[in-house]
C-alpha cells in the first residue's frame, strides 16, 4: 500500500507468535500487584562517585538485579512455582533480564538469564552484563537461524503447547535454565521522569523498574532533595500470600536504599 492512502502495512513477524501466546499464559495467572517508590539518592551518588574515580560505569540494572537476588533468596516462596500439588521452590535466583546490545547497526534487546544471581557480587553481574554488551554481531547469528525454533513457530499450535509451554509451565530445569525463576525489566532509561510500568509476564515474580523522580524527603530532621525509583512488583498469588509477599518488597525497598553492595567501590 502506497503512502497517499494514509498508511502502509507490515508483514508480523512470526516471532510474534511466542510473545502473544505467553501473554495469554501469564493473563491465566492471579496476580497481586504493588506500586512502590525507593530512594535511591545515596546509591546514585556512590555510583557517580565510582565513575568519576575510575572512568567506568557501573550498570544500574546490574545493580538493582544484586539487590533483587538477595532479596529473593531471603523470601523464596516468592520465586516458587506450583505445579500439581506442590510447589516447587528454587535455590538460585535466576533473573531474565533484558540487555541492550547493537544488531545490524540497531540496537536490540538480548533476553538474558542472569543465573545465581543471590550468589554474585554487584560487580560480577556488572561484568557479566557488560561481557552480554559487548557481544558482536557474529555472536548472535546461530540464535536468530536456530532451526528448532523456527520450527516451533511454523508448527500447528498444539505442537508449540506440547513442546515448548508445557516445559516452560510444569519443568522446573527447563523453566530455570530458559525462562528464569525472576523476570526484572527496567524502562528507566526511557523514562524522563518518575512512573510505573505494569509488567505481564509467566513469573511467579515480575518487577518492573520505572523512572527517577526528584522531590524533597526528610534526612533526619533535615529536608533534602531526594531522588526515588519507582517500582512495579507482581506476584503470583497462587504461591504466596499478603504478608511475605509485603515482607519481600520491605526488604528489596531497604536493599535499595542502604546502596547494597555499594560500599566497596
Amino acid at each position: 500500500m502506497d503512502s497517499s492512502s494514509g498508511y502502509h502495512k507490515e508483514s508480523v513477524p512470526i516471532s510474534r507468535k511466542l510473545i502473544i501466546e505467553s501473554c495469554e499464559y501469564a493473563l491465566k495467572k492471579h496476580r497481586m500487584l504493588g506500586l512502590f517508590e525507593a530512594d535511591v539518592t545515596d546509591a546514585r551518588k556512590k555510583l557517580h562517585s565510582y565513575k568519576e574515580q575510575t572512568g567506568e560505569s557501573v550498570s544500574f540494572a546490574g545493580w538493582i538485579a544484586a539487590c533483587v537476588g538477595k532479596s529473593v533468596a531471603e523470601h523464596k516462596q516468592v520465586h516458587a512455582l506450583m505445579i500439581g500439588k506442590q510447589f516447587v521452590i528454587f535455590n538460585d535466583v535466576n533473573i531474565n533480564i533484558l540487555i541492550e546490545t547493537t544488531i545490524e547497526g540497531r540496537a536490540y534487546p538480548i533476553n538474558y538469564i542472569l543465573k545465581s544471581a543471590n550468589t554474585k557480587t554487584v560487580m560480577e553481574i556488572n561484568q557479566e552484563i557488560r561481557d552480554v554488551q559487548k557481544k558482536k554481531e557474529e555472536d548472535f547469528t546461530e540464535a536468530r537461524e536456530n532451526r528448532t525454533i523456527k520450527l516451533l513457530l511454523t508448527a500447528p499450535k498444539f505442537l508449540r503447547d506440547l513442546l515448548f509451554w508445557r516445559k516452560l509451565r510444569k519443568n522446573p530445569l527447563f523453566i530455570a535454565e530458559n525462562m528464569g525463576t525472576v523476570a526484572l525489566t527496567s524502562i528507566g532509561q526511557f523514562a524522563r521522569s518518575g512512573g510505573w510500568a505494569i509488567p505481564l509476564g509467566m513469573h511467579a515474580l515480575n518487577i518492573a523498574v520505572g523512572g527517577i523522580v526528584e522531590r524533597p524527603g526528610y534526612v533526619g530532621d533535615n529536608i533534602e532533595k531526594r531522588e526515588y525509583l519507582s517500582l512495579t512488583v507482581t506476584l503470583d498469588h497462587d504461591v504466596v500470600d499478603g504478608a511475605p509477599a509485603t515482607r519481600f518488597v520491605s526488604r528489596l525497598v531497604e536493599l535499595l536504599e542502604e546502596g547494597y553492595g555499594l560500599s566497596s567501590l
